[in-house]
């Protein structure tokens, strides 16, 4: 990673950028500013060779960014000369975890597809009413809501989840498990001014 950091301008020389890692992952916030809007070219540029359009880049590089910046406060990187290498290490991991997820829509709808390229599902879809989600949504706790928005939207692991909670994976599973069917029941049921 760092060859590939040498050829963007503004690339901090190895000492420096050590010396500027080191204050970042001492707490320093205006150093892990600067280390990254140095490392933020790089990271474009990764996604850049595997991404189309603007909006897919910054998005990615958004990602890849605040990933880092997590393990940087959580003390996750250990030798400060290789805060670039972990920012790679990010890059790839987070486009592999997006191809996979391509890979396996790609899949379902070659499986569920019939011949004329429409889709055959072997289950009902259900169909939701935006204001009437949002509705239910609002009867969760705030902790509910994050555990269903970081499992289904933000697609992240459980211990992800509960290390920002600061609760177990365990609880992670029983508080989805019970938020899905307090959900399941609010769309299922009419709302209080709905009933006759």
């Amino acid at each position: 990673m760092e060859q590939h950091l040498r050829v963007v301008p503004s690339a901090p020389a190895a000492p420096e950028a050590e010396a500027l890692s080191r204050r970042a992952l001492g707490g320093d916030r205006d150093a892990e500013r600067e280390l990254c809007r140095r490392l933020g070219p790089a990271v474009r540029a990764f996604a850049r060779r595997r991404l189309i359009g603007r909006a897919a880049v910054e998005d990615f590089t958004h990602d890849v960014m605040l990933t880092f910046v997590e393990a940087v406060r959580a003390g996750r990187i250990e030798d400060p000369a290789r805060a670039a290498g972990c920012a790679l290490g990010i890059c790839r991991n987070l486009a592999r975890d997006r191809a996979r997820i391509r890979d396996r829509r790609r899949e379902a709808l070659e499986t569920f597809a019939d011949p004329e390229g429409e889709a055959r599902l072997p289950w009902e879809p259900m169909l939701l009413d935006p204001a009437r989600l949002e509705d239910c949504l609002s009867r969760l706790t705030s902790r509910d809501r994050s555990v269903i928005r970081g499992t289904f939207h933000d697609d992240r692991t459980d211990e992800e989840i509960a290390g920002e909670l600061a609760i177990s994976t365990g609880n992670v599973r029983v508080i989805r498990h019970r938020s899905i069917a307090a959900l399941r029941t609010c769309l299922e049921n009419p709302l209080s001014w709905e009933r006759p």
